[in-house]
């Protein structure tokens, strides 16, 4: 009670002094609220329109602005005091035809004060188990933008409408927009927060920016970091993964400051005005790829639900008006399907009144081929009913040739590949259509000079409906590699078919580094407990030390060795960590195997230590089969994470001090053979 008065109060108080002020001058802004079904309860906005509105007829595009951590819409206290969005904000909408909604991210039960606290609910409050709320901003979102459109003159349609943020805000720029590609053109995003918790209540999944920029196909995508943040190694990895993800239009720009902030506002605010003039952003996208945490979501007409819903993602590929693949995936980016849900997918309204149309459905979960007929609606939509363990669907008319469609190489994720060694890909081609492909010619290529290879190009004189061929002995890889991280490399799938129509596939695999030593030490939990040196951060300013740390996880009789039918974690030691105070530290590891008696158990998500973003350490738990035999041997890749505040109290950025540490962070990369039962 004491603490909402405050809150009330300092509102109070707050808007009493805007008041005062507007008698004497004109608005730069006004405060407003609506209410929202999604919260049952007021929410407030803050609106900043263009000096002629008032008087003009005309209509205007809308950026939303999303405020950071410890702030609200109306300003954030950061800068040392100086606000500096909130002015520059006013001043460019004084000069330009364009009107800017600061919403507000405001939850009650994560601020401790007026300001001061986690907004949007994606991180929530430390006491719940996963984190975050039951509060979900995506959805309020539409009832903002209804409200927008509704109550004043806005260009209500995708290419006049954008997001921008800063920090928790830049994640939720990026976040709804991807979300809701069918609605934002273009978005932007400051120094943002790289992971947080999303989905509905019970069944929330850690949702990593960098694993979902398949989201903003056909969009506009700005990424904005300044060069003294302290999480840029963040920002420069999802730099890194925009900029080679086709389809999205993305740009780069760094702002030379010393502070997690917003600067140069005003050319951010230029770059939304030029995609506001691009028509192309309101067209229907040719194709387009999705993934959605949520039971119920609607994305470009297509309106999917997910019965007895679990924790995961729904994802959709390569959709098309006659094709496209759906499948789950328990967490990215390498989880597996979500068993025993069913999802129904109704398309968008292209196929007649109550016309007989033949399904081609080919299911990843047993690699065969059906065939079905399905009606559609009146309103000349097909609805399907599907397992969530993977299918590629056909919707077929007796005429249409296309392109061979690529089968998923590996439904755990891209493939990781060791170098130096000659490498057979499991490339898979499939006939999705009811014409025979004839004629078809594949090569394959790639820019990156650190592979070769053997084999190219294949010629496949016919491939009849619904036929697969595998062509994986046909053309051999050899990779190299340096030390250090697993290494991105794409491969180019190029198809030629019925003589001369061209395609092109992206293969895109992880190279495992050289050399790649076995761990010095290793422990096996299966339910065991142990008392292990780990490292721990100091605080901002850098520093750390080591202390025990009781363990005790896994399932199994305890005796540390791995067997069949037994759950099981490993740990490594690591004679260096990243920070200069880390050494002879042990660490949970993620595995990486095909091996077909072992299967992922578990993505475990752990706050890296004292770090600000949220960003979590991924490792892993997996089990053994019961059939598995004594003495088998199973080849594992093991990573774990190793992070330090990396902190320069002589650096400056001009005058400025850097305030606080880097955050950095560094993959250490094992291989171990396991041999079960020893």
């Amino acid at each position: 009670m004491i603490k909402a008065l405050f809150r009330n109060t300092a509102y109070l108080c707050f808007l009493t002094v805007i008041c005062i002020n507007n008698l004497f001058a004109v608005r730069d802004f006004y405060d407003r609220t609506h209410f929202s079904k999604t919260f049952n309860q007021r929410r407030h906005y803050r609106v900043l329109l263009p000096p002629d509105y008032e008087t003009s007829s005309k209509y205007y595009p809308v950026i939303y602005y999303f405020h950071g951590h410890s702030s609200r819409f109306l300003a954030e206290p950061y800068g040392d005091g100086m606000q500096v969005s909130l002015p520059e904000m006013i001043d460019y909408v004084k000069r330009h035809d364009v009107i800017a909604v600061r919403w507000d991210g405001f939850v009650e039960d994560n601020y401790s004060t007026f300001y001061s606290g986690s907004p949007y609910d994606i991180q929530g409050s430390p006491y719940r188990i996963p984190p975050g709320g039951d509060m979900d901003f995506g959805k309020y979102f539409l009832e903002l933008v209804a409200h927008v459109d509704s109550n004043y003159r806005t260009i209500a349609d995708r290419q006049h409408r954008a997001t921008c943020g800063l920090s928790m805000g830049g994640f939720m720029s990026l976040y709804v927009s991807g979300r809701y590609p069918h609605l934002v053109g273009s978005a932007s995003s400051y120094n943002p927060g790289h992971e947080f918790y999303v989905g509905p209540p019970g069944k929330k999944v850690h949702f990593m920016l960098k694993d979902f920029v398949f989201n903003h196909g056909n969009s506009k995508v700005r990424l904005i970091r300044t060069s003294g943040d302290y999480i840029s190694q963040y920002h420069d990895e999802l730099q890194e993964i925009y900029s080679r993800t086709t389809g999205v239009d993305f740009s780069y720009r760094r702002e030379e400051y010393h502070r997690h902030w917003v600067i140069g506002l005003a050319e951010t605010f230029d770059w939304h005005m030029e995609a506001f003039e691009d028509k192309d952003l309101n067209n229907y996208p040719r194709s387009f790829d999705h993934d959605n945490a949520f039971e119920k979501f609607s994305v470009w007409g297509y309106d999917l639900t997910v019965e007895n819903k679990k924790t995961g993602f729904v994802c959709l590929r390569d959709v098309k008006m006659r094709h496209f693949r759906v499948y789950t995936r328990e967490y990215f980016p390498d989880g597996p399907a979500v068993k025993d849900q069913k999802i129904r997918l109704i398309t968008p309204d292209w196929y007649g009144n109550r016309r007989e149309y033949r399904i081609m459905d080919y299911s990843h979960a047993d690699s065969k081929v059906s065939y079905y007929t399905l009606s559609s609606s009146a309103a000349g939509r097909l609805t399907f009913e599907l397992d969530g363990m993977g299918h590629d669907i056909s919707i077929l008319n007796g005429k249409e040739g296309r392109a061979p469609v690529l089968l998923p190489l590996d439904r755990k994720g891209p493939p990781i590949v060791r170098p130096d060694v000659p490498v057979n890909l499991p490339i898979k081609l499939y006939n999705s259509c009811d014409v025979v492909a004839r004629n078809v010619t594949v090569r394959l290529s790639s820019e990156y000079p650190t592979v070769e290879f053997s084999g190219s190009p294949v010629k496949i004189d016919s491939l009849l409906p619904g036929e697969i061929i595998d062509l994986s002995s046909r053309f051999t890889q050899k990779f190299v590699s340096t030390e250090g991280e697993l290494q991105h490399c794409r491969l180019n799938l190029n198809m030629t078919y019925m003589g001369w129509h061209g395609h092109r596939e992206r293969v895109d695999v992880l190279v495992s580094p050289t050399p790649l030593e076995e761990p010095d030490s290793l422990k096996i939990f299966d339910s065991r407990s142990l008392s292990l040196p780990r490292f721990r951060q100091g605080g901002n300013q850098g520093g750390g030390f080591i202390r025990d740390v009781e363990i005790r996880e896994g399932s199994g009789n305890g005796n540390g060795i791995a067997e069949p039918g037994e759950e099981v974690t490993l740990w490594v030691c690591i004679a260096q960590g990243l920070d200069p105070l880390d050494k002879f530290t042990w660490h949970r590891t993620k595995v990486y195997t095909d091996d077909p008696y072992v299967t992922i158990t578990a993505d475990i998500a752990e706050q890296k230590e004292l770090e600000w973003t949220s960003v979590k350490d991924h490792t892993s738990s997996f089990r053994i089969s019961p059939d598995c035999p004594s003495g088998h041997k199973i080849k594992l890749i093991l990573k774990n994470e190793s992070y330090s505040y990396f902190w320069k109290p002589d650096h400056r950025y001009g005058k400025q001090l850097l305030l606080q540490a880097f955050q950095f962070h560094r993959n250490h990369i094992h291989r171990y053979t396991l041999t079960v039962g020893e």
